[in-house]
């Protein structure tokens, strides 16, 4: 392009662009404008310190034509396809907007925040209406606006970025202010001093008054698994964001980025250590422009001399954002059941879910309980008591803290145990679809450093050592789905004993101790010993699990395929629906269910409740306990009930209380806890347990109840 055509289009795109920002009016639903939008915006973001205007790209064609002297839909057309030519334009119409504001305070503040943070305005476009796959990045997108959605795998610590430098020539010792920095090191390219001459002898200033500086980091960001064709590897690419976008992500997180694919100098890979100083510095010297990769490429290297391999993708993010749209498995938004973010619900909603916690079946007995364990995994033809066992570890319980300061577990973990064929995979398939946090892994292919976490050196950070996340790091505050969790290794069992029940995984290795965040809940599943669950003998002679891991699960279901001519035929007319009429048309035909994103809301509608232990309640609790510590029911070994399934029980107690929309836990949701709780030993032992044979001296165990209900008991 012409440069004076370049400039000329630049200018009009800033000039533009303020107008917009200066005259932009959402329109009420009466076809009246409300106040000026962008301008309150810029007020607020200065009274709150921000640096960055947020801009929804479809306002650009919203914008009143009557307003403004210029054609939307154009503008918005050259900011898409030319974003990084115009990019500094539209930057440098924030601090122009803020000097439209008005008031003796705010100009005060726009003054001195344009005097400190000039480089540090910025302008994020959101919300575009499409997204382009990691895979599909290619040159053709250079310097276009775009959005790519991916999951987070690793972010470096935030870093300083030289803005503007100042440099001191080492000849003639005279101060070169202004120097802009873009994805590189620039240094000036010529002493301005007469007779000098010098082209790269020269010092950064780095404490000089002219000197800026700001905040980046580095994001690693993979492409969805169901992004990724068949039988081929996921693929990622490296996200450069910078100031108040630091930080805003961590590990595992799924989020969607809006910004510009550009092109940086790949230098460091192609070098043998004794030649990166020397090698680098020259070519990073070169007055290329990086972000579309001109120049004469890097020469004199090791096994390459031409252009090729000299140069590889990045990603510069303007705007980041949590993208939770992956978690329900359809195409419909979703919510993040886990997040701490207030939920707001619209009067039919609360309307809605609250006749769901109070809807009662035909006997007259409320069955909210039912319905909501029927919308778990409705491709899946019964298995209700599994279902529930999930749907409470997805609602979990209410996380303590001792007076010692203790942390106490409120994530569930559940065990599915049972024969071949049970649907035991499409569980914890479809629970990890469902959660935006959800990771699914095999126990056969998967390592206690894949697991937990791993130190490895990064070649982009000259060979320091980082932590690489396992999966229930990735799974902090989601649930890990562990398939075949049987074929595990022992030692790998043993890695997860801390993150089951401490939730925190501890590092002490290649120098580095640290203690980390696993706040998650386990869905397992694993095969009997002898492939088929053997029901004349116990539960831990079924399976080859150790004792300490079997203790940490809340629920254990046994899932035997019996032959039962009526479920026979009821699992048969169930698999021909849903492939002749698909999962939506045969799940629908049955009894009242919710769908993916009705669920997801009520789930953290639930999550917002705390319901504290009633006096009758504790009293449940301790017969509840007692029976289950009977000599006649207690098993020693593997299945032996200790203070862990009194917790359990504590801790399904209030689950289930949080499913009725409860801010009570009353003795009826102790004893839906104790029933579910049960069958595990019912098939595990093949004996029926009383609880109402022993009501009388009860209540002076109500307090030791009191102290687990509050302080968790013991934490094992």
């Amino acid at each position: 392009m012409d440069p004076t055509v370049k400039n000329q289009l630049i200018q009009r795109v800033q000039r533009y662009f303020l107008e917009f920002l200066e005259n932009f009016r959402l329109k009420n639903e009466d076809g009246s404008f409300g106040d000026l939008y962008y301008l309150e915006q810029a007020t607020k973001m200065i009274q709150e310190g921000k640096r960055t205007l947020y801009v929804k790209i479809e306002h650009l064609e919203q914008v009143d034509p009557a307003a403004i002297s210029f054609e939307p839909p154009v503008l918005r057309h050259v900011i898409e396809l030319k974003y990084m030519m115009v990019r500094d334009a539209l930057n440098a119409a924030v601090p122009q907007l803020l000097g439209k504001l008005q008031g003796v305070e705010i100009e005060e503040e726009v003054r001195k925040a344009r005097e400190d943070d000039e480089m540090k305005f910025a302008a994020a476009f959101y919300d575009l209406e499409t997204f382009s796959g990691i895979r599909d990045l290619r040159t053709d997108r250079l310097g276009k606006l775009q959005a790519i959605c991916g999951t987070v795998t690793r972010t470096t610590e935030v870093k300083p970025e030289l803005l503007v430098g100042t440099f001191q020539c080492n000849e003639c010792n005279r101060e070169v202010s202004g120097v802009v920095q873009q994805f590189k090191v620039t240094q000036p390219a010529v002493c301005p001093t007469r007779n000098c001459g010098n082209r790269s002898n020269w010092t950064l200033m780095g404490e000089s008054r002219t000197t800026r500086w700001g905040d980046w980091q580095k994001i690693r960001l993979q492409e969805n698994e169901n992004e990724v064709p068949n039988g081929a590897m996921p693929r990622s690419i490296d996200v450069i964001v910078r100031d108040e976008n630091c930080d805003l992500c961590k590990p595992g997180d799924k989020v969607m980025i809006t910004g510009s694919l550009i092109v940086v100098p790949d230098v460091p890979s192609m070098m043998n250590p004794s030649e990166l100083k020397t090698t680098a510095r020259r070519s990073l010297n070169t007055r290329s422009d990086a972000a579309y990769g001109g120049g004469e490429g890097v020469r004199g290297l090791k096994g390459t001399g031409n252009r090729d391999l000299t140069y590889r993708l990045s990603f510069f993010g303007t705007f980041v954002r949590e993208n939770a749209d992956w978690g329900s498995g359809s195409s419909g938004p979703s919510e993040n059941i886990r997040s701490d973010e207030k939920l707001y619900l619209s009067p039919a909603d609360k309307d809605k879910f609250r006749g769901i916690s109070l809807h009662t079946g035909p006997g007259g007995k409320k069955d909210c309980f039912d319905v909501l364990a029927r919308s778990v995994a409705p491709q899946i033809h019964g298995h209700l008591e599994v279902k529930k066992g999930i749907l409470l570890m997805l609602i979990g319980a209410l996380p303590k803290k001792t007076d010692e300061g203790i942390k106490l577990r409120g994530d569930i973990n559940v065990l599915l145990l049972g024969d071949p064929a049970t649907a035991k995979s499409a569980m914890l398939k479809w629970t990890s679809v469902f959660l935006p946090r959800g990771i699914f892994a095999s126990g056969k292919t998967s390592t206690a450093a894949g697991l937990t976490a791993s130190v490895v050196r990064d070649m982009d950070l000259d060979q320091e050592k980082v932590i690489q996340p396992g999966a229930l790091m990735l799974a902090d505050n989601g649930i890990c789905c562990i398939d075949e969790f049987e074929r595990m290794d022992a030692k790998d069992q043993t890695a997860i004993h801390e993150a089951m029940e401490q939730q925190t995984i501890t590092l002490s290795k290649a120098g580095i101790q640290a203690t980390l965040n696993a706040r998650t809940s386990i869905l397992a599943s694993a095969l009997p010993k002898n492939t088929y669950y053997e029901a004349d003998l116990p539960l831990h002679k079924n399976c080859e699990l150790t004792p300490p891991i079997m203790s940490r699960f809340d629920l254990m279901f046994v899932m035997q395929d019996i032959h039962d001519e009526p479920n026979d035929e009821a699992v048969a007319d169930h698999i021909l629906n849903l492939h002749s009429l698909g999962v939506t048309e045969a799940t629908s035909r049955s009894d009242l269910t919710l769908n993916s994103v009705e669920l997801q809301r009520y789930i953290r509608l639930a999550r917002t409740f705390r319901p504290k232990v009633t006096p009758e309640a504790q009293q449940r609790l301790v017969r509840c306990y007692k029976k289950l510590r009977e000599d006649r029911t207690y098993v020693r070994g593997a299945c032996g009930v200790t203070v862990r399934q009194l917790e359990s029980l504590i801790r399904l107690s209030e689950a289930i209380a949080r499913v009725h929309l409860d801010d009570k836990v009353t003795e009826q949701y102790v004893t839906m806890a104790f029933e579910l709780q049960l069958n595990t030993l019912k098939r595990a032992e093949r004996e029926n347990i009383d609880l109402e044979d022993d009501e009388a001296g009860a209540e002076e165990q109500a307090g030791a109840a009191g102290a687990a209900a509050g302080a968790g008991g013991g934490a094992g």
